[in-house]
């Protein structure tokens, strides 16, 4: 005679391969609802989850392309790309010469951004952002703006002294472009008394400021400088940093007093007050997909068994205890959720990949959603919780099962 061991796990066996069996049968269509249903409550789980430890995670991850800001804490919590009020960070070519000799560090700039008033040859006016950057050989991007048309020669900051070559180089946005009505080699004045500019380029897309498009041009940091008033204290709002090496962050946080460093891959915002929002979000990713999965397998499972009464009966006439039926049924509901949980999981990361591709393309943040084995275990797990939960109803439509009434219809 079989132990009580071997025979519980025979019977879970038992329920298993019955979800296989009408998985592998003529029409395993209701069986698959079943597991999709799971599959899509637990893969928005993992989303969900995923985006809220991207954002709960204020570390910066080591990637090919990790951006740091140096913003001055008075500056506020804005789009940190485009934040120009308040203070500014002070002596920043000095501050930019000795951040550029650490090897750890591809790319270092001040940056500058100034509403200024823009003219064309016509007497076409316009108000657009300028920002200010030290140009580099290589093919960057600042602000989203492309800083490779400028000469790399940075002529008019000469020996420290903003008495060089003036190269009025420009890169202009599409905006820009359309409503002075220009192109590459026009011509373009900055105020009233400043030296001409010249349109070396004309961006790709539009400079995105979080809140819309603006129009917006970029030139070299100390030309900008000097016809706004910033090369007396040699001043910027802003100092972006360019590296492969995550350590370098703590690096940056000693250069100016009353500054923050902010990364990139933490959002590109400045937050100087904690908060539960992600933890908040991951909250209701699970109760949302929990209460539904629950809802949603209980209720599938319950339709199952009321159109398998004939089986159910079957198991009855040939001996399978009210507690043996109980435990094939329960089976049959974990392993409902097993699949719908390897799926979701897959899903999950399907998707946290897309929201990342999404995102990264979008608005430029490296990554938003984090997937981790953590979180695979948790989203699985959950899965497993929902079948567990889900298990009464169908035990209950189990035990309502009259024998006789449904061998003799």
């Amino acid at each position: 005679m079989k132990s009580k061991l071997q025979q519980v796990i025979s019977l879970l066996g038992l329920g298993s391969r019955r979800v296989i069996g009408r998985l592998r049968g003529a029409a395993p269509g209701r069986m698959g609802v079943r597991i999709r249903g799971v599959a899509l409550g637990d893969g928005l789980l993992f989303v969900v989850t995923g985006i809220s430890l991207g954002l709960a995670d204020s570390a910066t991850v080591e990637s090919e392309d990790i951006d740091y800001w140096i913003v001055p804490d008075e500056s506020g919590a804005g789009s940190v790309p485009l934040q120009a009020e308040g203070a500014r960070l002070g002596d920043v070519h000095n501050v930019t010469e000795r951040l550029s000799a650490d090897d750890r560090i591809a790319y270092a700039s001040p940056v500058v951004l100034q509403p200024v008033r823009l003219t064309n040859q016509s007497g076409g006016v316009e108000y657009v952002v300028a920002v200010g950057v030290i140009p580099d050989d290589n093919t960057r991007r600042v602000a989203d703006l492309n800083i490779s048309y400028l000469s790399s020669s940075y002529s008019y900051y000469a020996d420290g002294q903003y008495n060089g070559e003036w190269s009025g180089d420009t890169v202009i946005s599409p905006a820009v472009a359309e409503r002075l009505n220009v192109q590459q080699g026009a011509n373009l004045t900055l105020g009233r008394d400043s030296p001409p500019l010249t349109v070396v380029g004309v961006n790709d897309r539009e400079l995105s400021a979080g809140f819309g498009e603006v129009p917006a041009i970029v030139m070299p940091l100390a030309e900008l400088q000097s016809v706004t008033g910033l090369s007396a204290a040699d001043e910027a709002d802003q100092i972006l940093v360019a590296t492969t090496d995550p350590s370098v962050e703590s690096t940056l946080t000693d250069i100016y007093p009353q500054t923050s460093v902010v990364s990139r891959a933490g959002l590109g915002s400045v937050q100087t007050t904690s908060t539960s929002l992600p933890l908040a979000m991951a909250l209701a990713a699970a109760l949302v997909a929990g209460g539904i999965g629950v809802a949603f397998v209980a209720t599938m499972m319950g339709l199952e068994l009321t159109a398998g009464r004939q089986e159910l009966a079957v198991l009855s006439a040939i001996g399978f205890s009210g507690p043996a039926q109980a435990l094939v049924v329960a089976a049959e509901t974990i392993t409902v959720a097993v699949f719908g949980g390897i799926a979701g999981v897959l899903l999950g990361i399907a998707g946290t990949v897309a929201v990342n591709t999404g995102v990264a393309s979008g608005i430029g943040v490296s990554s938003l959603g984090t997937i981790s084995l953590p979180l695979v275990v948790y989203a699985f797990g959950m899965a497993i919780i929902v079948g567990v939960c889900a298990i009464p109803y169908p035990l209950y439509l189990t035990m309502k099962t009259n024998t006789l009434e449904e061998l003799t219809q």
